[in-house]
């Protein structure tokens, strides 16, 4: 049997595992909602304002609430059965969906439900992928990880692609109907899962302990949690480098409509499908690469070429971007030259950035252990959530006043140094 072959029948085996198989269609109904949900409601606010910065602003709402609970999320689902939380948690965004029907009138209004929405997907995030140690065997960690990794980029990649279609076919309102449908499928499909044994339930733990009480352990757990992390230099680097890269794919959707506007001058509803929607697809097929064949290279050198082709990649397309209206482009044949090349980057930046995700990815699941997973998955929320603002915002407000494409080349700039300064800390270190 080939290699192919062998991870072929891997993966079809993971997957006829029911319970797991219940976890995988859950996280890819609720991935895929809270992913369209954000670009749709992206377009929205900068269909309404034309403001970069206003975007920036609901990417802040979904940011805060990491930065405040992220973490002590994490601590909190360890402590509790995770198939219950998920399906509250599906539940629960689901009913906000619906909310966002009445919440257009007002944009603050908007943010507002939006942050709601936020702070449920908290406990969410670090009760999915923890659980499926629970599901499968050892043997089958590794297959399953790179499943659910493929399905979240795969979900991104669907749902950036069908935010624009999607609010054309289900208008303002339908929309969100059709969101809260697809919750209410991942809710329906967690409720497959097994309970865990000897977890609490959420009510018998609130009732048994006091507010202070409930407090001090989810402060302790926090701690122990950053402790864990600070002492294991590879996960920290695992942590500061998956950061990086959810940072920047939120950098490029907030800077996403204003791109399509000004720069590539086509309708906004259509910005995820230019640049985001690619720049996911070249993730997935990375990903592919990079289990089939790239992990030969070693993981140093696949994160040092995947940081350091990104930055270089955001620096051609910043620098491509500006040349629409070169006479090579004119005309329609022109036109779809330049669309094709702009797409072709984007998947490439995609392709870069799996090529530091995926091993990434690896090193976090085999270095958090047992029920320290939990709080490392939340760490990871809650430094992207509270760091990952700053650069957010900063981008939409420098995109209103000096304009997209220099900040594109800014950002390149900032991740081309950080691949040149690994490159160089490697060779100092391997002496």
């Amino acid at each position: 049997m080939s290699a192919q072959d062998a991870n072929k029948a891997a993966v079809l085996h993971v997957l006829s595992i029911p319970a797991f198989r219940s976890l995988w269609i859950g996280q890819l109904c609720s991935n895929l909602a809270v992913t369209t949900t954000m670009f749709v409601l992206a377009l929205r606010i900068y269909q309404m304002t034309g403001s970069s910065t206003a975007v920036s602003a609901l990417y802040l709402t979904f940011g805060v609430p990491a930065l405040l609970f992220g973490l002590s999320a994490g601590a909190i689902v360890d402590h509790f059965d995770k198939r219950t939380i998920l399906i509250v948690a599906h539940v629960s965004r689901a009913t906000l969906a619906v909310l966002f029907l009445f919440a257009f009138r007002n944009v603050v209004f908007v943010y507002a439900v939006a942050f709601l929405y936020a702070f449920i997907t908290q406990f969410a995030t670090p009760s999915e992928a923890p659980t499926i140690p629970r599901l499968v065997g050892k043997q089958d960690l590794v297959t399953a990880n790179s499943i659910f990794s493929f399905t979240f980029y795969s979900a991104l990649a669907i749902g950036s692609l069908l935010a624009g279609p999607t609010l054309r076919f289900f208008g303002p309102s339908g929309v969100f109907v059709f969101l809260s449908t697809t919750f209410l499928l991942g809710a329906a499909s967690v409720w497959q899962i097994p309970k865990e044994e000897k977890k609490r339930s959420i009510s018998s733990f609130v009732g048994r302990y006091s507010l202070f009480l409930l407090m001090s352990k989810v402060l302790r757990s926090m701690a122990e949690g950053i402790e864990y992390v600070k002492t294991r230099a590879n996960l920290l680097d695992a942590l500061i480098l998956l950061m990086g890269t959810q940072v920047t794919l939120a950098m490029l959707a907030t800077l996403g409509p204003a791109f399509a506007d000004r720069l590539l001058e086509v309708d906004v509803h259509d910005a995820s499908l230019f640049l985001v929607g690619p720049t996911v697809f070249g993730i997935l097929i990375g990903a592919l690469w990079v289990g089939n064949k790239g992990y030969r290279l070693g993981t140093k050198k696949l994160i040092q070429r995947g940081v350091i082709g990104a930055g270089v990649l955001l620096l051609i397309i910043a620098t491509t971007v500006r040349l629409k209206h070169m006479i090579i482009f004119g005309g329609n044949a022109g036109s779809l030259l330049f669309f094709a090349l702009v797409f072709g980057l984007f998947f490439s930046l995609g392709f870069a950035n799996s090529l530091l995700d995926v091993p990434a990815n690896t090193t976090l699941q085999k270095e958090a252990e047992g029920d320290m997973r939990g709080r490392v998955y939340g760490l990871l929320t809650a430094v992207v959530g509270g760091i990952g603002i700053l650069p957010v915002l900063v981008g939409g407000v420098l995109a209103d006043v000096v304009g997209v494409g220099k900040v594109i080349f800014l950002l390149g700039l900032v991740i081309t140094g950080y691949g040149m300064w690994r490159v160089r800390y490697n060779r100092l270190e391997n002496g």
